[in-house]
Protein backbone atom coordinates (compact mmCIF):
# COMPACT_ATOMS: atom_id res chain seq x y z
CA UNK A 1 0.00 0.00 0.00
CA UNK A 2 2.63 2.52 1.23
CA UNK A 3 4.36 1.75 -2.18
CA UNK A 4 1.39 2.39 -4.17
CA UNK A 5 0.72 5.33 -2.16
CA UNK A 6 4.64 6.63 -3.17
CA UNK A 7 4.25 5.77 -6.98
CA UNK A 8 1.15 7.84 -6.91
CA UNK A 9 3.04 10.97 -5.57
CA UNK A 10 5.96 10.11 -8.21
CA UNK A 11 3.17 10.36 -11.06
CA UNK A 12 1.60 13.44 -9.63
CA UNK A 13 5.00 15.10 -9.59
CA UNK A 14 5.97 14.08 -13.00
CA UNK A 15 2.81 15.68 -14.56
CA UNK A 16 3.20 18.54 -12.72
CA UNK A 17 6.75 18.43 -14.51
CA UNK A 18 5.25 17.85 -17.70
CA UNK A 19 7.30 14.31 -17.79
CA UNK A 20 3.68 12.66 -18.06
CA UNK A 21 2.32 13.63 -21.20
CA UNK A 22 -0.72 11.56 -21.97
CA UNK A 23 -2.99 8.75 -20.31
CA UNK A 24 -5.12 6.55 -21.93
CA UNK A 25 -7.63 6.50 -19.62
CA UNK A 26 -8.47 7.00 -15.30
CA UNK A 27 -7.62 2.78 -14.60
CA UNK A 28 -5.33 2.01 -17.62
CA UNK A 29 -2.12 2.97 -15.98
CA UNK A 30 -0.31 3.47 -19.73
CA UNK A 31 1.40 6.58 -19.92
CA UNK A 32 4.05 7.84 -22.06
CA UNK A 33 6.44 10.41 -21.34
CA UNK A 34 9.22 12.54 -23.46
CA UNK A 35 12.65 10.49 -24.10
CA UNK A 36 14.56 12.93 -21.91
CA UNK A 37 12.07 12.90 -19.02
CA UNK A 38 13.43 14.45 -16.06
CA UNK A 39 14.50 11.81 -13.53
CA UNK A 40 12.40 11.78 -10.19
CA UNK A 41 13.41 9.95 -7.11
CA UNK A 42 10.63 7.90 -5.41
CA UNK A 43 11.26 6.41 -1.87
CA UNK A 44 11.02 2.91 -1.67
CA UNK A 45 10.13 0.68 1.20
CA UNK A 46 14.06 0.02 1.76
CA UNK A 47 15.09 3.24 2.09
CA UNK A 48 12.38 5.23 3.43
CA UNK A 49 14.20 8.58 4.24
CA UNK A 50 14.99 9.12 0.00
CA UNK A 51 12.19 11.73 -1.55
CA UNK A 52 10.84 13.72 -4.34
CA UNK A 53 13.37 16.31 -5.78
CA UNK A 54 11.21 19.12 -6.38
CA UNK A 55 12.76 22.97 -7.39
CA UNK A 56 12.16 25.61 -5.60
CA UNK A 57 11.46 28.92 -7.11
CA UNK A 58 14.09 31.52 -7.04
CA UNK A 59 13.98 34.42 -4.42
CA UNK A 60 12.39 37.69 -5.42
CA UNK A 61 15.07 39.89 -7.19
CA UNK A 62 16.19 42.73 -4.97
CA UNK A 63 14.05 46.20 -5.72
CA UNK A 64 15.96 48.27 -8.46
CA UNK A 65 17.60 51.46 -7.52
CA UNK A 66 16.20 54.69 -7.90
CA UNK A 67 17.15 58.24 -7.70
CA UNK A 68 13.73 60.05 -7.58
CA UNK A 69 13.99 64.01 -8.25
CA UNK A 70 10.63 66.01 -7.57
CA UNK A 71 9.89 69.29 -9.02
CA UNK A 72 8.37 70.67 -5.88
CA UNK A 73 7.99 74.29 -6.50
CA UNK A 74 8.65 77.37 -8.56
CA UNK A 75 8.49 80.84 -6.33
CA UNK A 76 9.38 84.45 -6.98
CA UNK A 77 12.09 85.90 -5.73
CA UNK A 78 13.93 88.79 -5.68
CA UNK A 79 13.71 89.56 -9.72
CA UNK A 80 14.02 85.73 -10.15
CA UNK A 81 12.25 82.32 -9.53
CA UNK A 82 13.28 80.14 -7.05
CA UNK A 83 13.10 76.27 -8.27
CA UNK A 84 12.40 74.02 -5.35
CA UNK A 85 13.48 70.71 -5.59
CA UNK A 86 13.01 67.52 -3.36
CA UNK A 87 15.06 64.39 -4.22
CA UNK A 88 15.39 60.97 -2.40
CA UNK A 89 18.47 58.99 -2.62
CA UNK A 90 17.06 54.90 -2.66
CA UNK A 91 20.10 54.24 -4.59
CA UNK A 92 21.54 51.55 -1.48
CA UNK A 93 24.44 53.18 -1.34
CA UNK A 94 25.66 57.08 -0.88
CA UNK A 95 26.26 59.31 -3.20
CA UNK A 96 28.61 61.49 -2.06
CA UNK A 97 28.29 64.11 -4.54
CA UNK A 98 25.72 64.98 -7.04
CA UNK A 99 25.64 67.26 -10.23
CA UNK A 100 22.70 67.75 -12.73
CA UNK A 101 22.29 69.69 -16.37
CA UNK A 102 19.05 70.90 -16.13
CA UNK A 103 17.45 73.15 -19.12
CA UNK A 104 14.96 75.04 -18.49
CA UNK A 105 12.89 76.26 -21.44
CA UNK A 106 10.40 79.05 -21.72
CA UNK A 107 6.49 78.67 -22.24
CA UNK A 108 7.08 78.57 -26.09
CA UNK A 109 9.62 75.79 -26.02
CA UNK A 110 12.59 78.19 -26.46
CA UNK A 111 15.42 77.30 -24.41
CA UNK A 112 15.62 79.54 -21.74
CA UNK A 113 19.05 78.55 -19.63
CA UNK A 114 21.24 75.44 -19.18
CA UNK A 115 22.28 75.18 -15.79
CA UNK A 116 24.41 72.93 -13.74
CA UNK A 117 22.94 72.01 -10.09
CA UNK A 118 24.80 70.25 -7.05
CA UNK A 119 22.47 68.60 -5.27
CA UNK A 120 25.90 67.72 -2.81
CA UNK A 121 25.69 64.74 -0.36
CA UNK A 122 22.87 62.07 -0.56
CA UNK A 123 22.70 59.59 2.06
CA UNK A 124 21.31 56.04 1.69
CA UNK A 125 17.71 56.24 2.50
CA UNK A 126 17.55 60.32 2.89
CA UNK A 127 15.27 62.91 1.36
CA UNK A 128 16.59 66.12 0.47
CA UNK A 129 15.45 69.53 -0.47
CA UNK A 130 17.33 71.84 -2.44
CA UNK A 131 16.30 75.28 -3.67
CA UNK A 132 17.79 77.42 -6.74
CA UNK A 133 17.85 80.75 -7.69
CA UNK A 134 17.48 82.11 -11.28
CA UNK A 135 17.87 85.36 -11.61
CA UNK A 136 16.30 87.01 -14.43
CA UNK A 137 13.38 84.68 -14.88
CA UNK A 138 9.93 84.63 -13.95
CA UNK A 139 8.22 81.44 -12.39
CA UNK A 140 5.39 81.85 -14.95
CA UNK A 141 7.73 81.91 -17.69
CA UNK A 142 8.82 78.47 -17.46
CA UNK A 143 6.59 76.02 -19.93
CA UNK A 144 9.35 73.01 -19.16
CA UNK A 145 12.10 71.53 -17.24
CA UNK A 146 14.69 69.08 -18.56
CA UNK A 147 17.32 66.78 -16.68
CA UNK A 148 19.61 66.91 -19.73
CA UNK A 149 22.60 64.87 -17.77
CA UNK A 150 24.32 63.43 -15.20
CA UNK A 151 27.34 65.70 -15.00
CA UNK A 152 28.91 63.92 -11.49
CA UNK A 153 27.75 61.34 -9.32
CA UNK A 154 30.26 59.71 -7.13
CA UNK A 155 29.83 56.60 -4.58
CA UNK A 156 31.03 53.24 -3.68
CA UNK A 157 30.25 51.74 -7.76
CA UNK A 158 28.30 54.91 -8.52
CA UNK A 159 28.82 56.70 -12.19
CA UNK A 160 26.69 59.26 -13.86
CA UNK A 161 25.91 56.82 -16.59
CA UNK A 162 24.18 54.32 -13.34
CA UNK A 163 22.56 57.54 -11.79
CA UNK A 164 21.22 58.94 -15.23
CA UNK A 165 19.90 55.14 -15.51
CA UNK A 166 18.45 55.09 -11.84
CA UNK A 167 16.68 58.92 -12.06
CA UNK A 168 13.36 59.03 -12.13
CA UNK A 169 11.55 62.49 -12.07
CA UNK A 170 8.00 63.69 -11.08
CA UNK A 171 6.36 66.98 -10.80
CA UNK A 172 3.81 68.20 -8.28
CA UNK A 173 3.16 71.21 -10.46
CA UNK A 174 1.57 72.61 -13.88
CA UNK A 175 5.40 72.50 -15.64
CA UNK A 176 6.34 69.37 -17.44
CA UNK A 177 9.19 67.89 -16.46
CA UNK A 178 11.30 64.97 -17.32
CA UNK A 179 14.69 63.17 -18.58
Amino acid sequence: MRHALLLSAAFAIMASAGAVQAQDGPSSGKTSAPAAAPAVEVASPAAPEAAATIPVADAPAASPAHLVLDLNALSPHEGGCRVSFVVRNQMATEIEDLSLEVAIFGDSGALDRLLRLNFGLLLDGKTRVRQFDLDGTACDGIGSVLVNDVSACSGADLTPLACLRALETRSELDVTFGL
